[in-house]
């Protein structure tokens, strides 16, 4: 299902009704959440209504994409701390319902770590609900081009496109790799909803959407999942046929 609104705040909204319906259906959802520019007017959504007391997510459970590896907890780079102060700092979210990928782990830590967040998520239940952004690229969360489908939860190295693009951190600390969770990892979630804001994503969202299924574009994979929801903005849609079509 695709959805184009006006404008990066309308395509929060739907998104935010969506996660509405889940809390509403699911006794104790299980939500694995991304980082960077495309959610963060969702999550400033969500901080209003936690602080005007009209969001409760107590008993949910969270899981994080992805983090550079290695990062610091408490690094402005982590994704750990961007969360920690785009959102759950302001919810009434309990810690131990928070679960970040380590990007401190240790090399030889680095396997085991990386299974037992996988086991984690299955002991919690399941994904039920699982948010993306899409890079310029294709890639979702860090799962670069070429990425094969059956990838789960794993240290990978970024690509240059990644790191080359607006807004990456430069100089001798850039990040080079990460650890994320796989395609495998995120097509077992029982719905997908990915959003994307921005003429710079226009040109990846046509290739995951509308050219063949590809592990070139990561994002095309999605395709073969059977509840997605791609919600965009209107300059996002613009390289798709017909530039989609405006709900909202």
């Amino acid at each position: 299902m695709l959805h184009v609104t006006r404008n990066p705040v309308a395509a929060a909204h739907l998104v935010a009704v969506q996660l509405d319906e889940l809390l509403a259906q699911v006794a104790a959802p299980v939500l694995l959440l991304p980082t960077g520019s495309t959610p963060q007017p969702l999550y400033a959504l969500l901080r209003a209504r936690f602080a005007a007391g009209t969001l409760h997510m107590a008993h949910c459970q969270t899981f994080n994409l992805d983090e550079y590896w290695p990062c610091r907890a408490d690094s402005p780079l982590s994704f750990r701390h961007f969360m920690e102060n785009e959102l759950f700092q302001h919810s009434d979210l309990p810690p131990a319902a928070i679960a970040f990928l380590d990007g401190t782990v240790s090399t030889d830590e680095i396997a085991s770590h990386c299974l037992a967040y996988e086991q984690a998520m299955v002991a919690a239940g399941g994904v039920d609900w699982c948010l993306l952004g899409i890079g310029v690229n294709g890639h979702i969360a860090f799962n670069e081009p070429g990425t094969a489908a059956n990838s789960v939860t794993r240290l990978v190295q970024l690509a240059a496109s990644t790191r080359q693009r607006p807004g990456f951190p430069q100089g001798n600390d850039a990040p080079k790799a990460g650890l994320t969770v796989g395609i495998q990892t995120i097509m077992s979630a029982k719905k997908i909803i990915v959003m994307a804001c921005g003429e710079e994503k226009a040109e990846s969202v046509r290739r995951a959407l509308e050219e063949p299924v590809s592990t070139h574009t990561p994002a095309s994979l999605l395709r073969a999942h059977s509840n997605v929801i791609w919600v965009l903005d209107e300059a996002a849609a613009t390289a798709l046929q017909n530039g989609g079509r405006t709900l909202s």
